[in-house]
């Protein structure tokens, strides 16, 4: 009797178990649920057990319209706010008629006012660039508007000209790049820079953190901008400043708690002209935004409400439509007739 070598068994056994997974993996059986499965997944659907994958957020997009009032902007936590900015102040004040009354107007001022009303165009135009001039100040342009007696053309250039004056106004600055401190308990904006040749590099550190300027409370860098940016350049301010104390090798000092040791003050500081910020842009560019000009705007608006020529409505009577020819009659001539109206249009004439 022959027998397979031990060997031989264990290799056609092998050969058997191959054989037995490839013909069940070709089973009809198999194939039809594999094509089953196969079906329902193109039909978007999922097998049991399986949850089906959640569509992605829907991305909403928020347009905000300049036109509402009062204007909404982007509060903490993704939430629209509204926030009411009132009239710049400083710019009120120039109409305000305590202010006007001590304004004394020159001569050359009073005669380009007269030949804002001339009849010949360009000597009306030069009149406005004469006032356009950086000697006429806004307190004369507006104590001329409060007075009255002008014309609707010489209020109408006094207010362009008092606009173009309002927004050149020059605006305070201290030399500085900030941040807010982040701390409720200790509010304020920390100092991260000085400019070099500013004001407050002469009495400031960096890291001293601000809290109040002319004791007035400060929290965020637009309330230390619109403070100082609505005074004028060589006006002094108070500032309130909390400085960390420090050892020899710079380190801050920690009382018995953890908490840091400060020392408080009270410094005078003369400001310089925001328009000595303008060459460190490119260096140390700053991305706080001030509300200012925003403000001299809306005062601005309200100058114009106050200053601008009453505007009349005027009401033009459509003509009647022309009766239509009856049929058989001949068609009117165009040169006219004992019951046809001439109608002549004058050229509009313009500055």
């Amino acid at each position: 009797m022959f027998v397979m070598p031990d060997e031989f068994q264990l290799r056609t056994a092998g050969s058997s178990c191959a054989l037995l997974i490839v013909i069940a993996s070709y089973c009809p059986l198999a194939s039809a649920q594999n094509e089953a499965l196969s079906t329902t997944n193109r039909q978007g659907a999922r097998p049991p057990g399986i949850e089906k994958v959640p569509d992605p957020p829907t991305i909403v997009k928020v347009k905000i319209d300049p036109a509402v009032d009062p204007p909404q902007f982007w509060g903490g936590g993704g939430v629209l706010t509204s926030t009411v900015l009132d009239p710049a102040p400083e710019v009120v004040r120039l109409w305000d008629p305590s202010v006007t009354a001590g304004v004394r107007v020159s001569s050359n001022v009073l005669r380009a006012v007269a030949d804002l009303d001339s009849r010949e165009f360009t000597r009306r135009q030069a009149a406005s660039l004469r006032l356009a001039e950086p000697a006429v100040t806004a307190e004369e342009i507006f104590a001329l508007l409060v007075r009255g007696d002008l014309s609707d053309e010489q209020r109408e250039r006094l207010l362009t000209v008092a606009r173009d004056k309002v927004l050149a106004l020059p605006r305070g600055a201290l030399g500085i790049r900030m941040q807010p401190s982040g701390d409720p308990l200790h509010p304020g904006v920390e100092i991260q820079l000085l400019l070099p040749g500013l004001p407050a590099e002469r009495v400031l550190k960096i890291g001293d953190r601000i809290e109040r300027i002319d004791d007035r409370p400060i929290s965020t860098s637009n309330d230390l901008v619109e403070i100082i940016q609505s005074k004028a350049p060589s006006e002094s301010v108070k500032l309130s400043v909390s400085r960390q104390q420090r050892d020899e090798r710079g380190k801050p000092k920690l009382d018995d708690q953890g908490s840091f040791i400060e020392d408080r003050f009270e410094v005078d500081i003369e400001l310089t002209s925001a328009a000595d910020l303008d060459r460190f842009e490119g260096q140390f560019p700053n991305a706080t935004r001030s509300t200012v000009l925003e403000r001299r705007l809306l005062a601005l608006r309200e100058a114009q409400a106050r200053f601008a020529p009453a505007r009349v409505k005027v009401m033009s009577r459509a003509l009647p439509d022309a009766p239509q020819p009856s049929k058989g009659s001949a068609p009117r001539s165009s040169s006219g007739g004992d019951n046809e109206k001439s109608i002549k249009h004058r050229p509009l004439q313009g500055d």
